[in-house]
């Protein structure tokens, strides 16, 4: 198993009362709710794999704002209503990642991440797809760039990628780490990256005043440091995108 963050296993989900700006909607012919929000008939579409949090509220007013750049964003109930719920901090990351696959095998996430596409394509409109992923999502967002329907993928203190999956990435990559995620394997997994045709493309960056989960469910917007990082790494994203997309 890949190295993780120490906090991955320590930080709780911060909540603040976030009331989220968009709409659930379940997939037509699947019992898979998703959160859509930014603007309907948007030509370009985001899609969010998040933490093991779930669809959580910090995680939907990260979406809010990548949504006012323009954007329709959406985030696919992978978990579907399932994220982990057992005792916290848990026992070990074992625990929570025997969960997590358990609910969601990255099969069933494709399949999942691919109705999502389908349905903002054929539903609302939308041409190009680009991808984010958080923690345990990051690996997924990583490896699902090898559909060349999405265009990019932003990797926000993702785990679990290895240096093996990196090599089977076919699409420029933002990755943005916190403090405490390892140095490795996302050096080596960088470094393969730089190796890839879109190389030029690649962005990397360590934030060294927030750790691992500032982005998603353990975002506190209420600390001036975390949320200054979370605005700044969603205006790199946006920037990302539109380059990318």
């Amino acid at each position: 198993m890949a190295s993780i963050a120490p906090s991955c296993c320590t930080l709780a989900p911060v909540y603040q009362g976030y009331t989220s700006k968009g709409e659930v909607v379940t997939l037509p012919g699947t019992d898979m709710d998703v959160y859509l929000t930014g603007p309907k008939g948007a030509k370009s579409a985001i899609i969010f794999n998040y933490d093991i949090f779930g669809d959580h509220p910090n995680t939907r007013q990260v979406a809010d704002i990548l949504a006012t750049h323009g954007f329709r964003v959406a985030m696919p109930d992978l978990l579907h209503k399932d994220p982990y719920r057992g005792p916290w901090p848990p026992e070990s990351f074992a625990a929570v990642h025997k969960h997590i696959v358990s609910v969601a095998p990255y099969e069933r996430v494709v399949t999942d991440i691919n109705a999502t596409r389908d349905y903002l394509r054929t539903i609302e409109g939308a041409e190009k797809f680009g991808l984010v992923g958080f923690c345990w999502g990051g690996r997924n967002a990583a490896l699902l760039t090898q559909d060349p329907s999405f265009s990019a993928a932003a990797l926000i203190h993702p785990g679990a990628v290895t240096e093996d999956e990196a090599t089977k990435v076919a699409a420029p990559i933002l990755v943005v780490l916190g403090c405490d995620d390892p140095v490795e394997p996302f050096d080596a997994v960088v470094r393969v990256l730089r190796a890839k045709p879109f190389g030029d493309k690649l962005l990397y960056e360590r934030f060294d005043d927030v750790p691992h989960g500032f982005g998603a469910s353990r975002s506190d917007f209420s600390n001036p440091v975390w949320a200054k990082r979370a605005n700044q790494v969603i205006g790199m994203m946006h920037a990302f995108f539109v380059e990318n997309l």
